[in-house]
């Protein structure tokens, strides 16, 4: 899932003054995105724990005014991919995530350090929520994004599980 921007200490802001976002703010905004990438995804539990690691690869690219994304990676042997499509929408920036098993709508709010996305479903609101920076580190940029999903389990049990994605952008 996927995106927002923290450039260190170049003072630049990309955002419009309006809450109404039009194409040339988001291309300025999401300018950075543009290229490869390549890294880890780490998913914790709330103590920290980590339950899973996974390697992955990234890319966005501009298509017809939208900003378009690929993961992929390997899971318990299966390679698999999710997709993006970021987006204007009624002066919104909205994001569709799909993976093989659902498709998922994200709006944005984003400001000058990161970028909140939150569900578009009512009932996800308060079940998932991701924040993502794009920052200079050690010479290089890296895409950042950390979130939460809480899932019902067993005997109505809810488990919260974090996640990092780190990810260098190599191209």
């Amino acid at each position: 899932m996927l995106l927002a921007i923290l450039w260190g200490g170049s003072g630049l802001s990309a955002q419009p003054k309006t809450p109404v976002w039009d194409q040339t703010h988001m291309r300025k905004y999401f300018h950075p995105y543009v290229g490869k990438w390549v890294g880890q995804w780490t998913i914790t539990d709330v103590e920290g724990v980590i339950i899973k690691r996974i390697t992955l690869q990234q890319q966005y690219w501009w298509d017809k005014g939208h900003l378009k994304g690929l993961m992929s990676f390997e899971d318990r042997g299966r390679l698999s991919s999710l997709t993006s499509d970021i987006y204007l929408q009624r002066g919104e920036i909205i994001s569709e995530v799909v993976n093989t098993e659902e498709r998922n709508f994200y709006r944005a709010h984003p400001n000058d350090e990161h970028i909140l996305w939150t569900p578009m479903k009512n009932e996800d609101v308060l079940r998932r929520r991701i924040t993502e920076t794009i920052e200079q580190r050690d010479g290089a940029t890296w895409f950042i994004s950390e979130g939460f999903e809480r899932i019902l389990g067993d005997q109505e049990k809810t488990r919260t599980l974090l996640f990092k994605v780190e990810l260098k952008k190599v191209s």
